[in-house]
């Protein structure tokens, strides 16, 4: 059977950031399973303006509505800065094996799940009394686009449940936040050139981490408006940082405009007042403290979160791109309502929390499968967000389950697994396919 950690390897080593489609991992993942001696169907889908793949593979008998579907994302968020990647010598695709961990980007979220759920289906397919189906989705980072894109086209009909890949330490989660991505636009007046004026350039450093947790990380973009409220600057000339909205910016690029006792200075470019920055960042403290007044123990952190995660200066605005993660019960328009008097807000997309209860069946028979698997039997919650939502609003029963860590490792130079954990995964899916889609009772 084909190597388990060499796949994995060969995995992070293959580049898939969303943005820039995923052709090659589909590549990859399609002579995986080939190897594997599992039959792989490729879809060219375009999507979000990138031509994007859907692998998928088939086992067991032909869908008859009670099937079990096995999902896993193979395209990642941009590495950031390279150098930062000291555990792989500043190259984030290329995989490095220190002890029981395997550094690199995806290797924790989430692509190498897909190597895992592979090799359990290999393993268990002659065992298949009820459909299953493996599919690799593209566009999870920006927008759930490959999980929107199989509800919307109709393929999840033959199926009743859906375990989605994402880093919980094999833990089953069977509930998560929701998530929305908004766009704010603040108007920037321009700024009067009526005294001597000098220009300070300055890069503010942060430190990158998942937006579901943004205190786990340093926002470069939050401490660039600080260092414009401190200076007392008159205005400002360039402000850009961040990239990935549910990444924590690790850098922004601050011009700052002040007045000066030499002569005038003619300045390139338009200046802008910077009290409408000020008052923006005033308006995001707000809402940081209107986040934390509803708590909900289940999740960690207890309380919605919102995460800025770039800016640009652009026809006269600062837009700025911020993501929301509230708990269930908290409504969106309320917590952003302190930013609505800032700025003005639009919605870039939205995607649904996960609610499955606890006690259900299917919660129920992959405790079964972890005890069956000699792993305690783990039931939490999870921070993020998946395409877990997107099955479970589809009329799916679904939960999250997979390798890696997430807190604090994601998002994130140097992630890494644990490839003691790949194995035990690969344990766990072979029990599981059993207990949800073997020869046994189905899953009631």
């Amino acid at each position: 059977m084909a190597d388990l950690v060499a796949w994995a390897e060969r995995f992070v080593a293959t580049p898939s950031e969303s943005r820039l489609g995923n052709a090659a991992i589909a590549d990859a993942a399609h002579e995986l399973l080939a190897e594997l001696g599992l039959g792989a169907e490729l879809e060219a889908v375009h999507a979000g303006g990138v031509q994007h793949h859907l692998v998928s593979c088939e086992a067991g008998p032909a869908a008859g509505g009670d099937g079990l579907l096995l999902v896993t994302h193979l395209d990642t968020v941009p590495p950031g800065d390279a150098s930062l990647w000291t555990a792989t010598g500043g190259d984030p695709f290329r995989p490095v094996r220190a002890g029981d961990r395997l550094y690199g980007l995806g290797s924790a979220d989430a692509k190498v799940d897909f190597v895992c759920k592979a090799h359990a289906l290999a393993a268990e397919r002659a065992n298949l009394a009820r459909p299953v189906q493996l599919v690799g989705t593209f566009g999870e980072e920006i927008g759930m686009l490959g999980a929107r894109w199989l509800v919307e086209s109709g393929l999840t009909g033959g199926f009743a449940r859906a375990l989605v890949g994402e880093p919980s330490e094999l833990a089953v989660i069977h509930a998560h936040k929701g998530y929305a991505v908004y766009e704010a636009r603040v108007r920037l007046d321009a700024l009067a050139e009526s005294a001597p004026l000098a220009l300070e350039t300055q890069t503010l450093r942060g430190a990158a981490a998942h937006s579901s947790a943004p205190e786990l990380g340093r926002n470069a973009v939050l401490a660039a408006l600080e260092r414009i409220e401190q200076s007392g600057a008159l205005g400002v000339a360039a402000l850009a940082g961040g990239g990935a909205v549910n990444v924590v910016p690790e850098r922004c690029e601050l011009a700052l405009v002040a007045p000066t006792r030499g002569e005038l200075r003619v300045l390139d470019g338009p200046l802008f007042e910077a009290k409408p920055l000020v008052r923006f960042l005033a308006a995001w403290r707000e809402l940081e403290a209107g986040l934390r007044l509803r708590r909900d123990a289940r999740f960690a952190p207890d309380h919605s979160v919102a995460s800025l995660g770039r800016v640009a200066l652009e026809d006269g605005c600062a837009v700025f791109g911020f993501d929301l993660r509230p708990i269930p019960g908290d409504d969106a328009e309320r917590l952003l309502a302190p930013l609505a008097r800032a700025a003005e807000l639009r919605v870039v997309r939205k995607n649904p929390a996960l609610e499955t209860a606890a006690d259900s069946a299917l919660v129920r028979a992959l405790e079964a499968a972890q005890r069956d698997a000699g792993l305690p039997a783990r039931v939490e919650t999870k921070a993020t967000c998946t395409e877990a939502g997107v099955f479970a609003a589809a009329g799916l029963e679904a939960v999250v389950l997979g390798p890696g860590t997430s807190v604090g490792n994601v998002h994130r130079p140097n992630e890494h697994t644990r490839v003691s954990q790949l194995h035990q995964a690969v344990s766990l899916y072979r029990a599981a396919l059993l207990r949800l889609a073997g020869g046994g009772a189905p899953c009631s």
